[in-house]
């Protein structure tokens, strides 16, 4: 899958520039004495790019990784005597730290450096798993969860701009497709090699299996373009620290009002307060913005329908696509005679199907257009969860895993897709911004569905006490309900035109990178 994704990719060497030099002469020399058409041939992959995509790989791989950490909530219950109810704040201290920080996280990369924050990103990183492998209590296990989400936020702002900097800007589609292939062997690997470290270890060891990646990611960490080798950042502005930092707290409201939906109606005073907080913040932000010559989010972008378009469907899609990693296990452990292994094995059809797309959504994009993958793959989604949502008691395998590696592809090349519209859409000098904001979309549509879905499912009837048909009743109308928006999507997409697809905006300067 890897040759796949890099094959026909011009990834440059350090000493390009003035290699292409020479080469050039030597070419028009051949030719004049010659008289033959004399065709330069691409220049080769030198041992440093590679190093550099495999940096890239192991240091944003610890992110997806987390997916280990499902399968140790049982002992983290057990280990700190804590409630089942509990083990949420595990994902909320988490989630919202680096979904709010990431966008801030991509403008430090813009102006001080993509290498410097990745790495910051890897060291904060290697700190907080040492923090989680040894947290002796709760809170404090739940405060190394919290620094975990600000490397994180580091690391996953700077990746897809670091690794689209190693090749010509025809070919970012297909570095972003290698990006996601990496994310999504990662994110299938999570469960079972976390099954297999609790089992050996117990939970400090799905926090301990990163530190190795952490390591080699910083000692890798030379092989990435340096500031120099990036855009300029537009001379004289400063970071707008308190953009960065209003942007940071709104952020993290919306999403903590999204997953107070699920408190009892007796408490829903708490999702009003803090919705209601949530818009006084990005109205005090928005104005912030406007007035900021340095601006964190440039509000212009928002006036572009294309690029409001794609970032609100891949948010849309990211929403449906989560009622597989939701819903679908409780199917699998109730209504079928596997195991809990086996089981699992069939769930991870979807992560896998979301890297085997990748490792070929780049060339799929140059074929098609970002617009026309997208909508092939939100249709993709929109069937696969379809297929799911008609298994009948105790499927055959093949029902199972046909379905879920279709939503799982959808859902890998409509990442890439919206990743090459959305990083299309901005200038170079602010590709962090452009590839946080593609994974912030993302993960506001995770845990909307997260909250929403759930709370959907119980209403319909598909609580812990209800009876098999119950269950049955209500996991069919959610999947069916959550197959809409993508359809919706691929509709909407059909429609649209590709305007940034290839591209760099005019103005900006071209790739001079590595």
């Amino acid at each position: 899958m890897l040759a796949d994704a890099t094959r026909g990719m011009s990834i440059r060497s350090p000493n390009q520039g003035e290699g292409r030099g020479r080469h050039a002469r030597r070419i028009i020399s051949r030719a004049l004495y010659s008289g033959r058409d004399v065709t330069p041939s691409p220049p080769s992959r030198s041992l440093r790019d590679w190093l550099a995509i495999l940096c890239i790989g192991v240091g944003t791989a610890v992110v997806p990784l987390d997916s280990a950490t499902n399968i140790a909530f049982p002992d983290i219950t057990e280990s700190f005597a804590i409630e089942i109810v509990q083990i949420q704040w595990v994902v909320i201290a988490y989630g919202l730290t680096f979904t709010s920080l990431t966008l801030l996280g991509g403008r430090l990369g813009d102006r001080y450096g993509r290498r410097l924050i990745f790495g910051v990103g890897a060291v904060w990183n290697t700190l907080a798993f040492i923090g989680l492998t040894l947290a002796p209590t709760f809170p404090l296990f739940l405060a190394a969860r919290f620094a975990q989400g600000v490397g994180a936020a580091l690391v996953l702002s700077c990746g897809p701009a670091l690794i689209t900097s190693l090749a010509d800007e025809d070919r970012r589609a297909r570095m972003l497709g290698l990006y996601m292939l990496m994310f999504g062997v990662a994110q299938t690997l999570g469960p079972s090699i976390g099954g297999a470290v609790v089992e050996a270890f117990g939970w400090p060891g799905v926090y301990a299996m990163r530190l190795p990646l952490c390591l080699l990611a910083l000692l890798l960490l030379w092989a990435l373009p340096g500031r120099k080798q990036q855009a300029k950042w537009k001379s004289g502005m400063a970071l707008n620290v308190p953009g960065g930092l209003m942007l940071a707290v709104a952020v993290a409201t919306v999403l903590f009002a999204i997953n107070r939906l699920q408190v009892p109606a007796t408490q829903a005073w708490i999702p009003a307060g803090l919705a209601i907080a949530a818009a006084a913040l990005i109205r005090a932000f928005v104005r912030h913005e406007a007035r900021s010559p340095a601006p964190i989010l440039p509000l212009g972008l928002f006036r572009r329908r294309d690029f409001t378009g794609m970032a609100g469907a891949n948010g849309l899609v990211a929403f449906s696509g989560f009622a597989v990693m939701l819903i679908a296990p409780y199917f699998l452990l109730r209504l079928t005679q596997l195991d809990v292994t086996v089981a699992g094995v069939v769930l991870a059809t979807s992560p896998l199907g979301i890297a085997v797309s990748s490792a070929r959504a780049g060339w799929l994009i140059e074929k098609l257009g970002a617009r026309r993958t997208a909508a092939l793959a939100a249709a993709s989604t929109a069937i696969g969860l379809v297929g799911v949502g008609l298994w009948p008691p105790s499927p055959g395998l093949f029902l199972m895993i046909v379905p879920l590696f279709l939503t799982g592809t959808g859902l890998g090349l409509f990442q890439v897709a919206s990743m090459d519209v959305i990083t299309g859409t901005m200038s170079l000098a602010e590709r962090g911004v452009a590839g946080s904001l593609t994974m912030v979309t993302r993960t506001f549509g995770v845990i909307a569905g997260a909250s929403l879905l759930s709370l959907a499912f119980a209403t319909l009837g598909g609580g812990s006490d209800a009876t098999d048909d119950a269950f049955l009743h209500a996991f069919r109308w959610i999947f069916l309900a959550a197959a809409i928006p993508p359809a919706l999507v691929a509709i909407a997409m059909l429609g649209a035109r590709d305007r940034t697809a290839q591209t760099v905006p005019s103005g900006d300067p071209k790739p001079s990178l590595r």
